[in-house]
């Protein structure tokens, strides 16, 4: 029987539907309406708006719900037409610190369509307070909002929402699914871990699970393209960036077979950045480097470090000279410079210390030197780190999980999904039993780059769970802004790796077969 099938448990403080006397309509087992929802009395929990949404050329018909739990986590909850519901419950994940209600089951795992074309009912949050997604001074020493956005609000909105589903088709789910990636990833991985209930199948992109260790890397990159806080002067430029993109790419393009912009697998790549030019007399100029400039280089690659220690993996080679890739993420984009936040590793980076770790919105990031970052560090981790391996309550309900990461992941460290994945296969001797990892070449942060993009994640977990077909060989495609597909690739269970076979067309996946690297 499927685990969601349970009777469902009550949440926070005893959240559940209490009585559906409050109707209007008579008394039944079963609400029946969708605006007969907003009636319904509930524990630790209001209903704000229940109102149904016509069809639309994008959309089915369909109930909206929308409503907070305990006093501001606000979720809405889209509910198919009773005869289209497929018994089916898809969460979505949300980004950065969130901060409105989010849900990436609607767009970024859309490939294949939508959940609620698929007959999927489908929840999201804001995880407990309202923000922009890269600021978080609304964690300024307010313990519950953290807790909250570390792993109390998705688990709360998935009971929440399934108590609604029963109450609306009669019946909980049969199955409960989530995706996210970024944030949303991480919180895929919260729920692995600390809920190993809520969800039957859950897939983890880019998964930011390693919150302390992730925002060190941020901050100790910050401290080398800006390490005097000066933003309109960063010690890397767009011509650094192009540079280095097309120096890696020159030397390591074709080592897959294929030239196409990417790498199979960019750890094979010999280049080093002591490759790159030097400037004439360290003074900077347009083809090659300074001193400055490579340690800057370097120091983004090494990862960050404390004591001497490595605490988290650096980056790999890859995106560098994509649009989103080192130019939003790692130096420097116009739009953001304005703000007072010149790339999202500055923002992420420094908001982390200030209002998690320190409470202290003066916290100068140009002065830490991480020697107390463990000690400094440990009750953020407590509450935002998603770094267990005993996946085992997880694994004992049969839960599945699939990780994937894109190698031009300029957000994320891609070694560091990589890492956890290693760790729990070498921690696990079942885990290859319920876990899959695929690594997409040329793929940026969740989306984007001159990879293959577009994989129908919904479908594979979905299959894996109730059909028992655990993810091969996976197929990948690249759609163009017509929407039209101009390549498709294998992308193959790591370590497997897709291999050319020589001779075939390099946009078709037939051309490449899933091999032993």
């Amino acid at each position: 029987m499927p685990s969601t099938r349970r009777s469902l448990k009550t949440f926070g403080m005893a959240v559940a539907l209490a009585v559906a006397a409050a109707c209007a309509t008579p008394t039944t087992a079963t609400v029946d309406s969708c605006v007969d929802l907003a009636t319904l009395e509930l524990i630790a929990m209001r209903i704000g708006e229940a109102e149904s949404v016509a069809a639309t050329d994008s959309l089915p018909a369909h109930c909206r719900v929308a409503g907070v739990i305990e006093t501001e986590i606000k979720f809405e909850l889209l509910l198919p037409a009773p005869e289209a519901w497929n018994g089916r419950f898809l969460m979505g994940g949300g980004g950065g610190f969130v901060g409105t209600v989010q849900n990436q089951a609607r767009g970024l795992y859309a490939h294949g369509g939508g959940p609620l074309e698929r007959g999927y009912a489908t929840v999201g949050t804001d995880t407990g307070h309202e923000g922009t997604g890269v600021e978080a001074s609304w964690a300024l020493n307010h313990p519950e909002r953290q807790e909250n956005f570390g792993h109390r609000a998705v688990h709360l909105t998935a009971e929440a929402a399934k108590s609604i589903i029963e109450h609306y088709y009669d019946q909980g789910p049969d199955y409960s699914y989530f995706v996210g990636c970024s944030r949303g990833g991480g919180q895929a991985m919260v729920a692995s871990q600390r809920y190993p209930d809520d969800f039957d199948g859950i897939v983890a992109a880019a998964p930011a699970y390693h919150w302390t260790g992730i925002g060190a890397a941020f901050v100790q990159n910050q401290q080398a393209i800006y390490p005097d806080g000066d933003i309109d002067a960063p010690v890397l430029t767009p011509d650094t960036l192009e540079l280095l993109g097309t120096s890696i790419l020159n030397a390591c393009d074709g080592d897959d077979g294929v030239i196409d912009g990417s790498m199979t697998d960019p750890r094979t790549c010999s280049f080093s950045p002591v490759d790159l030019p030097r400037c004439a007399g360290d003074v900077a100029a347009e083809g090659c480097v300074t001193e400055a400039q490579l340690d800057a280089i370097e120091r983004v690659y090494a990862g960050p470090i404390s004591k001497g220690e490595s605490i988290y993996p650096g980056f790999n080679y890859g995106g560098e000279h994509d649009r989103g890739g080192w130019d939003s993420w790692v130096v420097a984009s116009e739009a953001r410079r304005a703000t007072g936040i010149p790339n999202a590793q500055y923002g992420f980076g420094t908001e982390l210390f200030k209002y998690f770790v320190f409470s202290d919105p003066e916290w100068d990031y140009t002065q830490y030197d991480f020697a107390t970052w463990a000690e400094d560090t440990a009750p953020t981790a407590a509450i935002l780190n998603a770094t267990s391996t005993d996946l085992s309550p997880f694994r004992n309900q049969g839960g599945k999980i699939i990780y994937w990461t894109g190698w031009s992941d300029l957000a994320l460290p891609p070694l560091g999904t990589i890492d956890y994945f290693e760790r729990l296969q070498a921690e696990d001797g079942s885990a290859s039993g319920y876990s899959r990892l695929y690594m997409l070449p040329g793929v940026l942060h969740c989306a984007g780059g001159p990879g293959p993009d577009r994989v129908d994640w919904v479908e594979a977990i979905r299959a894996w769970v109730e059909e028992d077909r655990a993810p091969e060989r996976l197929l990948a495609s690249k759609i163009d802004a017509g929407g039209n597909t101009t390549m498709t690739r294998p992308i193959c269970p790591y370590p497997q790796v897709a291999e050319y076979d020589g001779t075939g067309d390099t946009n078709d996946a037939g051309s490449f077969a899933c091999v032993a690297p």
